[in-house]
Order: C-alpha cells, then sequence, then structure tokens
C-alpha cells in the first residue's frame, strides 16, 4: 500500500496511468458474469483476471473442503435414515401383538401405519431438537474461544471459522426431516402384511 503518485513516478507512468483496478461485485453469483462482462467490454491489451484465477491454489482447496462437506452429510443422512428404520422395525416387532389386537378390532392397515409414522416423526423431532441444540452450542463456544485449532501452513487460518446462517440451518433441518420421514414408509410396510391371528400368537 502507497502513493500511487510514487508508482507512478517509478515507472515513468502519466497521471492516468495505473497498474489494474480491482472490482468487486455485489455476491459471488454475479462474478463470472462481471468476469464475462469486462473482458468483452475493455481493449484487447488489457487483461481481465478474476480473483478464483488469481487465487486458483485457494479455490481448489476450498472447493475440496465443499465437496468434503457433502461427502460428509450424504453419509450422515445414509446412517440416520437406516437407524431410523432399525429403530421403527424394533418398534414394530415389539408391538407386533399390538397391532393384531388393532386389526382384529377393525383397525384398517392405514390407520395403524399412521400411529407408526407419528412415533417415528417425533422421534425426528426430538434428536433434530437435542442435535441443534448442541451444535450450536459447539458452534458458539468455537466462535468465542477457539478452541479448535488449526495449522496457518495447511490451512491459511489459525483456527476452525464459524459462521451462523439461519436459512441454511432450517434448509438442512426440513431436508433432514424429509427424507428421514419418507424412510419410514420402509419399515411401516410391514404392517399391511401382519395377520391378526398370527400376531395375536405372537411371542
Amino acid at each position: 500500500l502507497g502513493d500511487i503518485r510514487l508508482i507512478q513516478r517509478i515507472n515513468n507512468w502519466e497521471e492516468n496511468q495505473i497498474g489494474a483496478i480491482e472490482v468487486f461485485t455485489e455476491s459471488e453469483v454475479s462474478l463470472e458474469f462481471a468476469h464475462e462482462e469486462l473482458f468483452m467490454a475493455l481493449d484487447s491489451d488489457l487483461y481481465v483476471e478474476s480473483v478464483s484465477e488469481k487465487y486458483l491454489q485457494l479455490f481448489d482447496w476450498l472447493g475440496l473442503l465443499n465437496r468434503n462437506v457433502l461427502i460428509l452429510w450424504v453419509l450422515i443422512l445414509v446412517v440416520a435414515s437406516f437407524s431410523m428404520v432399525s429403530i421403527l422395525l424394533i418398534l414394530i416387532m415389539d408391538r407386533t401383538q399390538m397391532i393384531g389386537l388393532l386389526k382384529a378390532m377393525g383397525a384398517e392397515n392405514s390407520l395403524v401405519r399412521r400411529i407408526f409414522i407419528k412415533t417415528g416423526f417425533d422421534l425426528i423431532l426430538r434428536g433434530l431438537i437435542y442435535g441443534n441444540v448442541l451444535a450450536l452450542a459447539i458452534g458458539f463456544i468455537q466462535g468465542e474461544f477457539h478452541i479448535i485449532p488449526l495449522d496457518p501452513v495447511n490451512y491459511y487460518m489459525s483456527y476452525v471459522p464459524i459462521k451462523f446462517d439461519l436459512h441454511i440451518t432450517i434448509m438442512m433441518n426440513l431436508l433432514i426431516l424429509i427424507l428421514i420421514g419418507l424412510s419410514l414408509l420402509i419399515p411401516v410396510g410391514v404392517i399391511s402384511r401382519i395377520l391378526p391371528i398370527r400376531s395375536i400368537r405372537f411371542d
């Protein structure tokens, strides 16, 4: 950082000459659009370089982190879905006699399925509440006290940064609720195959 007039004198530039102009966009979405517009508008002897091109290694590193986060989310959703399916199957097996009695008393399969789906959603909502409280608490502690350090040489920062985004948090909770909720349809499908006579005798 310094006086532009000093640089102009060192390089024998005119008063209207500079080395570069840095252009800021309003959002990341418009970055490529602005790069294309500037490239087409400027003369051929002027060079346009986006920040992602100038710091290619840094953006490649960030892209790798984003890919790891996506893989982690997929694994979490798969494990959570399998866990809910297993839990609901165990509940159905444990309540087989109850299901048989309900069917013997005239309850339809749809009614029994709704009972277990409601039970599954109660478990999901309870898990989301506990999980969000724990995650936000850990995130707040990390954001304030930086308890998880990083190697600045490899990560370009000395601690794990935390950014709270209400929109993303709500969207991720809805995504988890919908996907795991859909996985509940797998175990409740077993209910329609349970016969009242056999289930009442089931031990």
